[in-house]
């Protein structure tokens, strides 16, 4: 059943401030989908995959995108480049910016350019404003739902993880086949970039079965004690006497109603700590190095991927140990008992 497009009102419990979360189904994203098209000279691409970018990087961006404009004889091009930080914007056009030394303290969030020309389409018979829009940006922000409803591959918004995209490019009042080359240009300049080694193959590995991951934490001493009672229950004739067998029986029911009870409610809390764990491990980001504050921070996010995994798989190993050793140690009880 299709949901309804519905505001309400929330109250966060830490502050106290009121807010309005919305509710929205896929179909009802699609029919914004529609409207925002009903303009078909706007084209965009989302490009996904980590990467990392300095700042000769975005200079050989601009570089390439004035040599294809040169192509179609456009050799005058207003271009601005904003960077975001984390309590700050700054925006400046691109001489400026790649005059700069940027030894900024601060580290960049996400980087903007955007390119202006007039451009003579003949078979338009006029001459129009042109432009074309890149974001880089670490992390989702509210404007990446906005960039998944202007999306114009409509195969992958049921996919809405894949629009949510480090790398997002636009162009406006282009024709097709001159958006389709700087889209492509866009498109060859972000395969050719480095693609930092955030994490190895063991944790991509872990990370894209975490789900499997946080049940197997769920499910592991609730599974022992199942394992133990059923032993138990087995062993019964052997070590209790026939006029007490179905007391025990009934005994043994109500136990691993409430031992069931207690051990999946402890198994839930660290299957979700785990998947929580894992679901942080970052590898499809940007890394800045634009600026004097980014220097440390492709480290820094390799090491917050080891310590999260490095954590995530304590208490992976704890729980699975004490599950274990648990159904080893009734099992080895229960057969002393039963040479007794």
């Amino acid at each position: 059943m299709n949901q309804e497009l519905l505001l309400k009102d929330t109250v966060n419990e830490t502050d106290g401030k009121g807010g309005l979360s919305l509710e929205i189904d896929n179909d009802r994203l699609k029919h914004f989908f529609y409207m925002l098209h009903g303009e078909p000279t706007t084209r965009t691409r989302a490009l996904k995959g980590a990467v990392l970018v300095t700042k000769s990087d975005i200079d050989g961006l601009i570089k390439k995108i004035k040599e294809q404009l040169k192509l179609v004889h456009v050799v005058d091009a207003t271009i601005s480049i904003s960077l975001g930080f984390e309590k700050d914007f700054i925006e400046t056009s691109y001489d400026e910016f790649s005059k700069k030394d940027w030894q900024d303290s601060e580290r960049t969030k996400e980087v903007i350019i955007r390119v202006h020309f007039m451009y003579e389409d003949l078979n338009r018979e006029s001459t129009i404003k042109n432009s074309l829009f890149i974001r880089i940006a670490k992390g989702l922000k509210a404007g990446n739902i906005f960039q998944m409803l202007a999306s114009s591959d409509m195969d992958s918004l049921d996919n809405i993880e894949d629009l949510m995209c480090p790398v997002f490019c636009r162009t406006d009042n282009i024709n097709d086949k001159l958006s389709k080359d700087l889209l492509g240009v866009v498109e060859e300049w972000h395969s050719g970039q480095k693609q930092p080694n955030l994490m190895s193959g063991t944790y991509k590995f872990i990370k894209k079965h975490k789900i499997n991951v946080a049940r197997s934490v769920h499910f592991s001493l609730p599974a022992a004690i199942t394992f133990i009672l059923c032993y138990f229950a087995f062993l019964v004739p052997n070590l209790i006497s026939s006029e007490n067998h179905l007391s025990t029986y009934v005994s043994i029911i109500i136990t691993s109603k409430l031992l069931l009870t207690f051990f999946l409610g402890v198994g839930g809390a660290k299957g979700k700590e785990v998947f929580g764990k894992l679901s942080k491990i970052s590898h499809e980001d940007v890394i800045f190095d634009v600026t004097k504050g980014d220097d440390k921070e492709y480290s820094e996010v390799v090491n917050k991927n080891t310590e999260l995994f490095s954590s995530a798989r304590k208490t992976f190993l704890w729980i699975n140990v004490q599950a274990i050793s648990a159904s080893i140690v009734a099992a080895c009880i229960f057969e002393f008992f039963k040479t007794l």
